[in-house]
Formats: structure tokens, C-alpha cells, sequence
């Protein structure tokens, strides 16, 4: 479930293994480890994988439809604009 959650939300968004490892602070290597399910990631991994799309550690864990996955990923964007509006960064 995680694995396949995580290589498909990552994928929805369009951003690279590398990239998102980055963003995640793991390294690839992991990644992939994760996207094979072939790791066993403690669960300060998986909330920061959750945080990265947005979402909870609970529905990285659950099996969900392409839909769904596509709902939530739109959801997580939605949500990264409204925090976004709500504390602009100053450069």
C-alpha cells in the first residue's frame, strides 16, 4: 500500500526520485526502497512523506483507487495555495 501510494502520488505530481527524496530529506536509494516495498520506514518517515503531498500518514497506509489518489494530490495542492495566500514569503 505505501509503496504503491507513494510511487503514484509522486508521480501525479510530476516530480523526479531525486527531487523528491530532497524534498523529503531521504536519499534515493531509499526511495526506491520505499517505492518497491522493500523498506520498512519508521513512522517519521512516513509523516514526512505524507507532509511532502499534503495528506496523512493515514492515507499513505490505505489502499486507494487512481481517482482517489488523484483527489488527494489535487487536494494537497489546494491546500499548499491556501497556506501559501496565508503566509506569502517575502524575498
Amino acid at each position: 500500500m505505501l509503496a504503491d501510494n507513494v510511487k503514484r502520488m509522486r508521480t501525479c505530481v510530476r516530480i523526479n526520485k531525486k527531487q523528491f527524496a530532497l524534498m523529503v530529506g531521504i536519499g534515493r536509494p531509499f526511495l526506491n526502497k520505499i517505492e518497491d516495498g522493500t523498506a520498512n520506514p519508521r513512522l517519521a518517515i512516513i509523516e514526512k512523506l505524507a507532509a511532502a503531498f499534503e495528506t496523512t500518514p493515514d492515507f499513505l497506509l490505505a489502499v486507494h483507487t487512481d481517482e482517489e489518489i488523484r483527489r488527494e494530490v489535487q487536494r494537497g495542492k489546494d491546500r499548499a495555495r491556501k497556506a501559501e495566500a496565508r503566509n506569502p514569503q517575502v524575498y
